[in-house]
């Protein structure tokens, strides 16, 4: 009765996605020496056009609003003009087939990055396991940045196993694809480009050697993973001994991210039960409402059948209000909980990865200065083979080329941490807010319905009084 159309489960989504600081990735550049301004961690970045006077086609595509914040953005310091990104814009259409057991979604991409064939592509075809394929590579290439949990394929849960809301779908996949395009490092993924170009499946390898440092970083197993061990073991971060301000604020970010998680994971659950307690009230309702209809159209007292009738129709009306209810809270709330219980997994992870970073860049420069003192001791000595020398000298060479990628890695993984957990923070905040916003809006609207179908009920039966009334004292 009461249908998405009616009750917007996303309008607060919609209005207040991605709404964080501008500038967080401010001379982040990891491609290229010279630093540059990074776009802004949100969805006005994608709108931003390329300062490029050989593409037209950008500059016709630049929203007014992107052109107005760039000026003022100049303006405040003119004598240092801003330099802009390219634009990398991904549009989500619709679902193609939700018949198939993957969903599958088509998509639009608008981009100026010159590694790319082409400026605009559409139509581009991409099932869920593909988004899934390309988070987890660019999870396992660049294990320095917290990149975005992708949203669920589905909303349909053991508390609504009935109801499926394609449009939070799409709008979470929407909201992670801007968050991916923004990011000054992720933007530039190459396989990131092969999931747009790619004229059929999409399949990267997870082992891919192309990340920052030039290498994958190796991560140790840990204890608890086996075979007879209970569950995912989780990673945790590692204190130190003597800790620096920046260590010490991502020890309290672990922390916080830990309580968070369980409190959100109990949060999650009440939820649930919420939507079903409302779901069997839903039920109830309906199951009242047309026993009061079938008692009036059997009752022999018109006036009295009338008013039981309505009354029927109310418990109906208040059944399927209760039943959207239901639907909204084990839907939206249930898939945004979801999302960010993995959400604080990747942060743990993205922070114990930090501490393996430092680590393998110490070992890196012992293993340099151990093949520098074997090149000091060559050079001293008159009885080598030149052989001899040359492995030597090849074996330095290729552990100062490992030594100068891990330590640029390690360089630059605090300054891109720090703004990757700014952007995380601002998105929590707005995600959850927008949530918040949505279900009392929602609450109000649908409470608004019930109350309206009460006073009509009352108005009813107010009027049939009065005209039994008035029939009985004509008859006298």
């Amino acid at each position: 009765m009461y249908g998405e159309d009616e009750i917007d489960p996303h309008r607060a989504h919609s209005q207040q996605t991605d709404s964080s600081p501008q500038a967080l990735y401010d001379s982040i550049d990891p491609f290229s020496e010279t630093s540059q301004v990074a776009e802004p961690w949100g969805e006005q970045a994608t709108d931003t056009a390329c300062a490029d006077s050989d593409d037209s086609e950008s500059e016709e595509n630049a929203e007014p609003e992107s052109q107005s914040s760039s000026v003022q953005h100049q303006t405040s310091n003119p004598a240092q003009p801003v330099p802009q990104l390219p634009v990398l814009r991904f549009t989500v259409g619709q679902i193609v087939d939700r018949s198939k057991r993957t969903p599958g979604f088509t998509f639009e991409v608008m981009t100026t990055i010159p590694s790319y064939k082409g400026r605009k592509y559409t139509g581009v075809e991409r099932n869920q396991i593909e988004f899934e394929r390309l988070e987890a590579h660019l999870r396992s290439t660049y294990p320095e940045c917290l990149v975005p949990t992708l949203g669920p394929g589905t909303t349909t849960s053991k508390y609504v196993p009935d109801y499926q809301n394609d449009r939070l779908v799409v709008l979470l996949l929407q909201q992670w694809l801007n968050r991916v395009s923004v990011h000054p490092i992720l933007r530039q993924d190459y396989e990131l480009r092969q999931f747009v170009e790619a004229p059929f499946a999409f399949n990267p390898a997870l082992t891919s050697s192309s990340a920052v440092g030039g290498s994958a970083l190796s991560i140790a197993p840990q204890q608890g993973s086996g075979f007879f061990s209970w569950g995912k073991p989780k990673q945790r971060v590692v204190r130190s001994a003597n800790p620096s301000p920046f260590d010490q604020q991502l020890e309290t970010t672990a922390d916080n991210m830990d309580a968070f998680q369980k409190n959100l994971s109990d949060a999650r659950r009440w939820h649930g039960r919420q939507a079903r307690t409302r779901a069997r009230l839903a039920i109830d309702l309906k199951d009242v409402g047309t026993k009061l209809v079938s008692v009036g159209v059997i009752e022999h007292n018109s006036g009295l059948g009338r008013s039981m009738k309505r009354l029927g129709k109310c418990f109906l009306h208040v059944g399927a209000c209760a039943q959207t209810q239901s639907n909204l809270e084990g839907s939206r709330a249930i898939a945004v909980q979801d999302m960010y219980t993995v959400a604080c997994d990747n942060v743990q992870k993205t922070l114990s990865n930090r501490q393996l970073i430092f680590t393998e860049h110490q070992v890196s420069e012992r293993q340099l200065e151990r093949k520098r003192q074997s090149v000091a001791v060559l050079r001293a000595s008159a009885t080598i083979s030149p052989d001899q020398v040359q492995e030597t000298l090849a074996e330095f060479n290729v552990a100062k080329t490992d030594a100068d990628s891990k330590r640029q890695r390690a360089e630059r993984v605090d300054k891109v941490l720090a703004a990757d957990l700014q952007a995380f923070e601002a998105n929590r905040e707005g995600d959850f807010r927008a949530l918040f916003s949505a279900l009392g809006r929602d609450q109000l609207h649908i409470e608004r319905q019930v109350l309206g179908e009460f006073k009509a009920v009352l108005d009813f039966v107010r009027h049939a009084n009065d005209s039994s009334s008035s029939s009985t004292t004509s008859l006298k």
